[in-house]
C-alpha cells in the first residue's frame, strides 16, 4: 500500500514553478507562511498554495478545533533533487498523521526556491471519504506546520516533528470570501471615519461613540458605497472587536466631533442612535466587504446627514496603554446602480429578556423576524440576500440563519415548510467575523420568517448569562445585506413575558424556590434580577426545562422600521406582535452528496400553533414589563 501512495504522491522535479497570481485569495497565517486558494461553486472544488520560508516539509489541515485530531492533512516536501513528495494523512492524535488509504488531495506542483517551499494542490468540497473534512460555506480551523529539514530518506513515516513553534492554528470561512472583486468605479472617492488617538478605557468592554457629519457633496446629492474596509490601528487588532456605523437624522452641527463612551460621555441625542439604521458592520478578524458589481448602498442627498460609529472596545487585561485611532474607511461613487442595497438586522432582541444557563454543554436560543415583519414590508417579489454576517458573543460556538416560507393552503402537514438556510456556522469563532459573501443570492418573500437559532455553551460559567453588550453577555443576530432597499432596518423577537404560559412548566417545577420567585417578582434593578437568576439551581434537568419552555412558549415580534431605533422604541406604546411559527420538530435536511438520501423526518406537530394573536399593550403594562425584563447593564 505505501508503495501505491509513493507512486501517486511522487513527482520529478520537470514541473514549472507555481504561478501565486492565480490564486485571487490568500491569508498570511504566521510571518513566512502563506496560504493561496481559489475555488470553483460550479466543480465545487478547491485549489490551494503554500507558500513557506523553508526548506524542509509544509503541513496543512483542517481541524475541528484548532489541535491535531480528527484533522484532515497534508505533508509535502521538495527534496535536494528537486523532487516532491505529497501524502494525505489522517490525525486521531498529536502526532505523526497516519497516510491515508484513499489519496483525495491532489498534488498539482510544487518548487524550492530562494529558502521558500511552495506546494500546490487541490480537492473536492466532498470526497466521501470518513478520513476527509467536507470543505463548507462555515468557518474552519486551518492548522499548518513545518520542518526546516526533509523526511529523513524522503520516507513518508520519517516525518520529523515539527516543534513548538512551526505550527499554529488561524480560522477562515475558505469558501464565503468574495474571489471576483467587482471593479471599482472610475470616479471612486473614498470617505474615512476614524476615531483620533484615544485612550481606551481601563475596561474589560467599552462602547465607544464617535459623530461624523457627511461631506457637502455627499449630502447635496446621493453616493453609493460599494466598498466597506476596516481600517485597524496596529498593534489594536485584539481590542478592536467589532464596529457598526449608524445613520441618523435626529442630531445637529452642535453633536459634530462628539467623541465618548456611548453610555455617560456622550449625549443622550448621540447615543439614542446606536441600534437604529445600520450603515456598516465589522468585526474582528474581518476583511474588505464589496457590494456586487449593480448593487450600492445609498448614502446623503436628502438622507441622514450623520454618522455614528459605535466601536466596541475589548480589553480584558485592563490595560491603560491602548491608544486608537480605527475605523471605517467608505468607498463610493455618483453612478447610479441598478439595485440599491440596504442592511436588515435579525435575530433576538438584545436585553436582559434574554437568558443564558450556566453549567450548560449545549443550550440554543433563537431570534425571529416574523411573517408579519416581511408581510408589512418586503416588496411582493421579495428581496434578495446576497451576503450575510452573524454575530454572538463568547459563549456562542454555532449560528444558523434559517428560512421558513408558508405552506399552500391544501397542505396536510404544517403552516410553513423550512428551506435551506441561508447561512449555517456550526464552527463559529468569536475571534474570526467576516461577512460570508452568497455564491447563489437567495430570495426571501413577504410571509417568509427569518430566525437566527444560536448555539451556546457555557460549562466554564457559575453565573447566568444575559444578553447585553459586553463581550461577557450575549447576543444572537444577524446582520442581512440585500437589495432592493425596504423601510425596515431591524426585526427581532423575544420571549413573550406578557403570557401566563412564559416559563410556566419551569417555573412550576421544581427548578426553583419560592423565595428565587418572589426576590425575582420584587426586583427592580437588573443587578437584583441577576442575583435572584443565580439562586436557581441549574441542574442539567433544569436547564433542559427551561430551554424547552422557551423553544415551545410564546413569542413577541418586534418591526423597527428606520425612523425608529431600539433606544426610543421602549420608551412609546410599542406593538408586539405574536410569532406564527413555533419552534419545528424537524430541521431541513440536505440530501447526502454521498449516498443521495435525505433521512425522513416527520414536521406536522408544532408548526404554525398561536396563530395570528396581536398583542398591543398599553403604556403603563408595556413600561412596567420593560422595567423587569428588558433593562440593560
Amino acid at each position: 500500500m505505501n508503495t501505491l501512495i509513493l507512486c501517486v504522491c511522487f513527482l520529478p522535479a520537470a514541473l514549472a514553478a507555481v504561478d501565486l497570481s492565480s490564486y485571487p485569495l490568500s491569508q498570511e497565517l504566521r510571518d513566512g507562511y502563506t496560504l493561496h486558494w481559489s475555488f470553483n461553486v460550479e466543480e465545487q472544488s478547491i485549489r490551494f498554495a503554500v507558500n513557506v520560508s523553508t526548506t524542509g516539509w509544509v503541513g496543512l489541515g483542517l481541524s475541528p478545533t484548532g489541535g491535531m485530531p480528527n484533522s484532515d492533512i497534508v505533508i509535502g516536501w521538495v527534496n535536494d533533487q528537486g523532487n516532491i513528495f505529497f501524502h494525505d494523512r489522517f490525525a486521531t492524535a498529536p502526532s505523526l498523521p497516519t497516510v491515508d488509504v484513499s489519496q483525495d488531495w491532489i498534488l498539482e506542483d510544487g518548487t524550492e526556491q530562494d529558502g521558500f517551499t511552495v506546494i500546490a494542490f487541490r480537492r473536492n468540497w466532498v470526497t466521501c471519504d470518513q478520513q476527509d473534512r467536507d470543505v463548507k460555506v462555515e468557518t474552519v480551523r486551518v492548522i499548518f506546520s513545518w520542518n526546516d529539514a526533509d523526511p529523513v530518506g524522503d520516507d513518508p513515516d520519517q516525518v520529523m516533528y515539527h516543534g513548538n513553534q512551526n505550527r499554529g492554528s488561524f480560522s477562515l470561512n475558505l469558501l464565503g470570501i468574495e474571489q471576483e472583486i467587482p471593479p471599482e468605479p472610475a470616479d471612486v472617492q473614498v470617505l474615512t471615519t476614524t476615531v483620533t488617538n484615544i485612550n481606551v478605557p481601563t475596561e474589560v468592554t467599552t462602547y465607544w461613540c464617535a459623530v461624523f457629519e457627511l461631506p457637502s457633496e455627499i449630502q447635496a446629492e446621493t453616493r453609493y458605497i460599494t466598498k466597506i474596509s476596516p481600517t485597524i490601528s496596529k498593534g489594536n487588532e485584539a481590542n478592536v472587536h467589532h464596529i457598526v456605523v449608524y445613520e441618523c437624522d435626529t442630531l445637529n452641527n452642535t453633536h459634530v466631533g462628539e467623541s465618548g463612551a456611548c453610555r455617560g460621555e456622550v449625549s443622550d441625542a448621540v447615543s439614542e442612535c446606536t441600534g437604529g439604521l445600520v450603515l456598516a458592520a465589522w468585526a474582528i478578524g474581518g476583511a474588505d466587504f464589496y457590494y456586487p458589481a449593480n448593487v450600492g448602498y445609498p448614502i446623503g442627498g436628502g438622507g441622514p446627514r450623520f454618522i455614528v460609529m459605535e466601536t466596541h472596545y475589548d480589553n480584558p487585561e485592563m490595560r491603560s496603554d491602548i491608544n486608537d485611532s480605527s475605523g471605517i474607511a467608505f468607498s463610493y461613487t455618483a453612478t447610479i446602480p441598478v439595485y440599491e442595497a440596504g442592511i436588515l438586522t435579525v435575530g433576538h432582541l438584545t436585553s436582559s429578556g434574554h437568558i443564558i444557563p450556566p453549567g450548560a454543554a449545549e443550550f440554543n436560543s433563537f431570534g425571529d423576524c416574523a411573517a408579519e415583519c416581511t408581510n408589512n414590508y418586503f416588496p411582493s417579489n421579495g428581496i434578495t440576500v446576497f451576503s450575510n454576517f452573524l454575530h454572538t458573543h463568547l459563549a456562542g460556538y454555532g449560528v444558523t440563519l434559517r428560512h421558513y416560507r408558508p405552506t399552500s393552503e391544501d397542505s396536510t402537514c404544517s403552516a410553513f415548510e423550512e428551506l435551506a438556510p441561508i447561512e449555517e456556522n456550526p464552527s463559529y469563532d468569536f475571534n474570526y467575523q467576516q461577512y460570508t459573501v452568497l455564491s447563489n443570492p437567495i430570495t426571501v418573500l413577504p410571509g417568509d420568517t427569518l430566525r437566527v437559532e444560536c448555539n451556546y455553551r457555557t460549562e466554564n460559567r457559575n453565573e447566568t448569562t444575559f444578553g447585553g453588550p459586553s463581550t461577557q453577555d450575549e447576543m444572537c443576530l444577524s446582520f442581512i445585506a440585500y437589495y432592493p432597499r425596504v423601510n425596515l432596518t431591524g426585526c427581532f423577537s423575544t420571549p413573550n413575558f406578557f403570557s401566563p404560559l412564559y416559563l410556566r412548566n419551569f417555573f412550576s417545577g421544581n427548578h426553583v424556590s419560592q423565595e428565587f420567585l418572589t426576590e425575582l417578582a420584587q426586583a427592580q434593578t437588573f443587578s437584583a434580577r441577576r442575583a435572584a437568576w443565580n439562586k436557581v439551581n441549574w441542574t442539567p434537568e433544569a436547564i433542559d426545562t427551561f430551554e424547552n419552555n422557551l423553544i415551545s412558549g410564546p413569542i413577541l415580534d418586534i418591526c423597527l422600521p428606520p425612523d425608529v431605533n431600539l433606544a426610543n422604541f421602549f420608551r412609546t406604546a410599542p406593538t408586539f406582535f405574536k410569532n406564527e411559527l413555533q419552534q419545528p420538530n424537524c430541521t431541513y435536511q440536505a440530501a447526502d452528496q454521498c449516498t443521495g438520501s435525505v433521512e425522513p423526518m416527520d414536521c406536522c406537530s408544532r408548526l404554525g400553533q398561536g396563530a395570528g394573536e396581536i398583542i398591543s399593550g398599553s403604556l403603563v403594562l408595556v413600561t412596567l414589563c420593560l422595567a423587569a425584563v428588558f433593562s440593560m447593564l
